[in-house]
């Protein structure tokens, strides 16, 4: 496995269910697979070590109903939301926190009881301010069936009626699009009368105004549409169908209600193959919402039949570039959408037999030129997407996918497809049919039984991995107890030798300090630079200083200060009162107030008492010793 730059700290893990102070904001994972091309990846961490910090939050379901979350959860301005079965809409702060106040929201404005209420279609978040949710409507006549409900105040700013069949369901991701200073959901449906797929419709609202949203207009298929999102490539949207065919309208012009068709392809001829359904999400390498720099203009789908496949666009048309194609198959089906990264397409296989429970899948890792298989994984049933942490830069990512089976659970895999850690303990991790997001080093996921989970590591800065390029420690003394700058002491950095001293507590040594002034007290300051992705969304920082401080005749003792940006001052953390060896703690909320523009984060260590003369002009100095020190940071 590659090694990140940073060095995780992994302490035990810990249920985190108390309210705290609410955590600073990761990125945004706003919709299905991050954007309106379904890409997949965020330049935010995630945890790359069995996570440290964790919380989980169940939504007792009542008894019979078929599943719990089983649409992929999003993350708008600090806060996740899911869909819960039942018709409710959840949040929470990234650090598990509820959100209070109105929340859950419930969206089911129907009469008719419904044991069998699915939610499967993730909702989305306009940069307006508004979450769009489409009730699945399983079975039931919905009275409405599309909703913006506020994402501040949890208020229903309006709701739609999309469709009247009692059979239809709408089961497919909500996209969301601004285009010219009007923004935009597309969504599809599938009427299931008789628990059999027959036709369906897509749609597209003009939502410019939560408070009226309007059909701009409806597209029909004779075979409808099931977990196909659409993605939007400037004025043109691509979908596929349960038939195993991929369309390419133009979303912005419509006429009696029915969009401009530009193209269409019946995969399975094209490719030559038994294509079966598209149940997966079309994605799209796009310059713009690119996070590596080298997009290839082909969009990415999957379907039933087993197969991943790749397909030239036109951006200046909308046309299928029918030449540019290659398809790759797997033993087994797939309804995971694509995502591409660095030259490569990571994607989730499945085959499931509820009957003799058997369960079997695994994550594949394809070369984007022709679709060859570099590498594969055994990890269990996947009907998710993959979620990409490129926190670390190419050559070093790391993917996120759950499993949906009883024993599931969520994966974490590195870029040479070594399983880094996973997490399937009993009860919260059984049937993760839906897939993650990623925010702010977080890693949120629900599963059948309506936990909705966050996971997340502490980062752990210290000496072990050298020094003098994002860490420094200084040493000598201060003329002040608690100094009234953060750059004081600064006549002599730690040598190459010292800095080995204090990489690690208890074995590599100590380094010793002694004043030699009058007046001084002696000191160490430490030095350390957060990584700039890391540094919007810390939360917290803990500081723990292992070492001694003593006086010849004075008081012994030692404290440990932070400095508050802010407040422009020293904060204490913690002190001691005793010349034996012992650590010192603390820890600060809120914690962009101790990093400064340049990502630094000052902490400061001083012996009580200052060195004197007696009447004999006998001198009595003053002593620190550090023998490690380490800074963890929190998302």
């Amino acid at each position: 496995m590659k090694k990140p730059i940073l060095t995780i700290y992994l302490i035990g893990f810990i249920l985190l269910l108390g309210a705290v102070a609410q955590p600073v904001l990761g990125s945004n994972w706003p919709q299905f697979q991050r954007d309106e091309v379904n890409s997949g990846v965020t330049n935010d961490s995630a945890p790359i070590d069995i996570p440290a910090i964790s919380w989980q939050h169940d939504h007792p379901l009542p008894p019979e109903v078929m599943g719990g979350i089983d649409a992929c959860p999003i993350v708008y301005n600090g806060s996740v939301y899911a869909v819960i079965a039942g018709a409710n809409l959840t949040k929470y702060y990234l650090n598990g926190t509820p959100s209070g106040g109105n929340w859950p929201v419930s969206f089911n404005t129907s009469s008719v009881d419904n044991t069998y209420d699915l939610q499967n279609a993730a909702p989305a978040a306009g940069d307006d301010g508004y979450i769009y949710v489409v009730d699945t409507g399983y079975s039931r006549p919905q009275d409405s069936d599309l909703y913006a409900i506020n994402a501040n105040t949890g208020d229903i700013a309006d709701n739609v009626h999309v469709n009247d069949s009692t059979g239809v369901q709408f089961s497919t991701p909500v996209t969301y699009v601004e285009n010219n200073g009007n923004r935009y959901v597309l969504f599809g449906s599938a009427n299931m009368s008789g628990w059999t797929m027959n036709d369906g419709e897509y749609y597209c609202y003009d939502v410019t105004d939560p408070a009226n949203m309007e059909m701009c207009w409806h597209y029909f298929s004779p075979i409808g549409y099931y977990g196909a999102g659409a993605a939007v490539i400037g004025n043109y949207t691509v979908f596929g169908n349960d038939a195993g065919y991929l369309v390419s309208v133009n979303y912005t012009n419509a006429t009696n209600d029915i969009p401009e068709k530009i193209d269409e392809v019946d995969v399975s001829a094209l490719f030559g193959v038994n294509s079966q359904g598209i149940r997966s999400s079309v994605t799209y390498s796009d310059d713009e919402t690119a996070i590596f720099d080298n997009e290839t203009g082909r969009v990415y789908f999957t379907s039933q039949g087993g197969y991943c496949y790749a397909l030239g666009f036109n951006e200046s048309n909308g046309s299928f570039i029918t030449a540019d194609k290659w398809s790759t198959s797997f033993v087994n089906s797939t309804t995971s959408t694509p995502a591409y990264y660095n030259g490569r397409i990571y994607v989730g296989n499945y085959t499931t037999d509820f009957y003799t429970s058997y369960y079997d899948g695994n994550l594949s890792c394809l070369n984007e030129d022709d679709g060859t298989e570099i590498w594969n994984v055994f990890v269990g049933p996947i009907q998710s997407s993959p979620a990409i942490s490129a926190f670390y830069g190419p050559g070093n990512e790391y993917i996120y996918v759950t499993t949906n089976s009883p024993t599931g659970g969520i994966y974490c895999v590195d870029s040479d497809g070594d399983i880094v850690w996973s997490e399937t303990s009993p009860g919260s991790n059984n049937y993760c049919l839906a897939g993650a997001a990623i925010s702010g080093g977080w890693v949120f996921y629900g599963n059948d039984d309506g936990y909705l989970r966050g996971c997340a590591n502490y980062t752990r800065y210290d000496f072990a991995v050298g020094a003098g390029a994002d860490k420094w420690a200084y040493n000598y003394q201060v003329d002040n107890v608690k100094p009234s700058t953060n750059t004081v002491p600064n006549d002599y950095e730690f040598t190459i030798a010292e800095y080995a001293d204090i990489a690690s507590c208890g074995e590599g040594g100590n380094v010793t300090s002694v004043t030699d002034a009058n007046g001084s007290h002696a000191a160490h300051r430490f030095v350390f630079k957060i990584d700039d992705n890391e540094k919007p969304w810390v939360t917290s920082l803990t500081v723990k200083w292992c070492g001694r401080g003593w006086h010849d005749s004075a008081a012994n003792g030692t404290y440990l200060y932070i400095w508050n940006y802010t407040s422009s001052q020293y904060e204490e953390l913690e002190n001691s009162s005793t010349d034996a060896y012992g650590c010192l703690t603390g820890e600060v909320q809120n914690g962009s107030n101790y990093i400064d523009a340049s990502g630094n984060v000052t902490v400061l260590v001083v012996q009580k008492s200052a060195q004197f003369e007696d009447e004999e002009e006998e001198t009595y100095y003053s002593y620190i010793s550090t023998d490690c020190i380490k800074l963890v940071v929190t998302p």
